[in-house]
């Protein structure tokens, strides 16, 4: 048996023990009336709220802009068959934008199909919407042409950035709305930025994200959230308290609980998210592949779930770049694509 395999069966006997436990009752999210389905954290008891019970999840990254169309539908069952509870992707905003006031919702980027049809086979979604979302991506998903803009700073309060910013959030929030739990779709979050602790700590270009943010879907209507590294420092530059959600990634050989420390000691009442936690790796161009051990990922996973955590492995399922939208590493006088 491989180690696929492998993991695969153990992933869902994992997931079992956690329902059996009473943290995740997904099995009766689609009976539940329009009027009463709601998706909240709770910051006092350090849980998510789903239609009023205690709720953790279990979901797993696929993108589909790196899979065909007619694959979409077999690779969220295989999902599902697994024993998660959600799928988690980006929205790409380069690929729905290649033009200044150009967009492109149709075949592989009908991101509005993709959430249909993981609600279709029963799974919950949680969008990472931007407008970076790094994914290994060309430019973290931003649109090359910002780079024609002579002297643009990206990622931060620039008038010229952020006016395309706004203008794409008030394209795609727009066409997700309808999709959210609390309206009956699948969608139980939405990230407004992605690891910005590494990049930089401007706490006001972060909280004029979430308020476009609410200007075009209320508050109450889905909670907001960002994710940065297990640590204190990086949470302290990344992301937002008063009540925004803040998550954490992490992969194998983490110690869980100084994690959590971390997360608690940025924001108390925030509930215990991984939204990446790493079972693989991006092999570059000409590098050796990259592995993980499925007994180093269990003891991780487990460790994670006995925190009460959520937690969203990255990747599920890792598919193809195709042109040339694959990210790349390096610096000065490296480049690894």
């Amino acid at each position: 048996m491989s180690n696929v395999h492998t993991y695969l069966i153990v992933c869902s006997i994992l997931v079992c023990i956690h329902f059996t436990n009473g943290l995740s009752e997904t099995s009766d999210h689609e009976s539940v009336s329009e009027s009463t389905r709601s998706f909240v954290p709770d910051f006092t008891n350090r849980y998510f709220l789903k239609d009023g019970k205690p709720y953790y999840y279990i979901s797993g990254i696929l993108h589909y802009t790196r899979v065909l169309p007619q694959y979409w539908e077999l690779r969220l069952r295989q999902m599902k068959a697994a024993g998660l509870d959600a799928v988690q992707t980006y929205a790409f905003w380069n690929v729905h934008e290649p033009r200044p006031g150009v967009y492109d919702f149709e075949g592989n980027h009908d991101i509005i199909q993709f959430i249909e049809l993981a609600q279709k086979v029963g799974l919950l979604v949680v969008l990472r919407i931007g407008p970076y979302i790094c994914a290994e991506w060309d430019l973290g998903g931003m649109p090359s042409w910002l780079l024609t803009h002579e002297g643009i700073n990206l990622r931060s309060r620039d008038t010229v950035y952020m006016s395309y910013v706004y203008k794409w959030l008030d394209v795609i929030l727009p066409k997700v709305h309808p999709l959210l739990y609390s309206k009956g779709g699948p969608i139980l979050m939405l990230q407004y930025e992605n690891e910005y602790g590494f990049f930089g700590a401007d706490k006001v270009y972060l909280s004029d994200l979430v308020e476009h943010f609410h200007k075009l879907i209320p508050s109450e209507d889905v909670p907001l959230f960002s994710t940065d590294h297990n640590e204190y420092n990086l949470l302290l530059r990344g992301s937002l308290t008063n009540k925004i959600l803040a998550t954490i990634d992490f992969g194998i050989h983490t110690n869980v609980p100084t994690s959590v420390d971390a997360l608690r000691r940025y924001s108390y009442g925030t509930p215990f998210v991984n939204s990446e936690f790493y079972t693989g790796w991006p092999d570059t161009w000409g590098g050796k592949h990259q592995t993980r051990a499925t007994s180093a990922i269990l003891v991780t996973l487990n460790e994670i779930l006995k925190a009460n955590g959520s937690v969203c492995f990255y990747m599920f399922s890792g598919g193809t770049n195709f042109g040339f939208m694959n990210g790349a590493e390096g610096d000065a006088t490296h480049y690894l694509p």
